[in-house]
């Protein structure tokens, strides 16, 4: 055969998959190109992050992945989750249990008012089903300190690299059950 493959014709008649292709079944993914901010304790929906996703297969493994672009009010630490509203339950590994303690799965430390930070985090999901459901991101800064998203802290109007504004994906890629083993 000669040409391309990637046409729909070669996906249908099973040319991809018989030549060892078809391991990511289906994509979906969002950007947020806008600013937003959230004040809070706890980790609280990120509802602009907000994603409808149904797997193709029942027994498919999805692989969520968050790149976030976030400051602060000040130099303090963040926390965030993958979470699935249908359900409302936390999804991928978090923390045990442990006192008062909050659970999260990923941290990282906004360093002042004026920088950003990208904190990328993923994590895998067996839905065992095909149903949509919505899935989100719950996240927040520590304190009183507020947590913006796709901006700095100062948000100061100029041309410095350090007051840009940024951008942030969410993405759910679903693989094939023989693809991923999970333990």
């Amino acid at each position: 055969m000669s040409g391309t493959v990637g046409d729909n014709t070669a996906r249908a008649s099973g040319v991809i998959a018989s030549a060892g292709g078809g391991t990511i079944l289906s994509v979906k993914s969002m950007k947020f190109t806008t600013t937003a901010s959230e004040t809070g304790t706890v980790p609280t929906q990120l509802s602009n992050f907000d994603m409808s996703f149904a797997p193709t297969t029942s027994d498919g493994k999805l692989y969520f992945q968050a790149y976030l672009s976030v400051g602060g009010s000040s130099d303090n630490g963040t926390a965030f989750y993958f979470y699935d509203v249908t359900n409302t339950t936390i999804i991928g590994a978090y923390a045990d249990a442990a006192g008062s303690r909050l659970r999260t799965s990923f941290t990282m430390l906004i360093d002042g008012s004026t920088y950003t930070n990208t904190v990328a985090f993923g994590c895998w999901h067996e839905p065992g089903t095909t149903s949509s459901r919505d899935y989100t991101i719950f996240g927040n800064a520590n304190q009183a300190t507020t947590l913006y998203i796709n901006r700095n802290g100062t948000y100061t109007d100029n041309t410095k690299i350090d007051y840009a504004n940024k951008a942030s994906t969410f993405t759910i890629f679903e693989y094939a059950a023989s693809a991923v083993t999970l333990t």
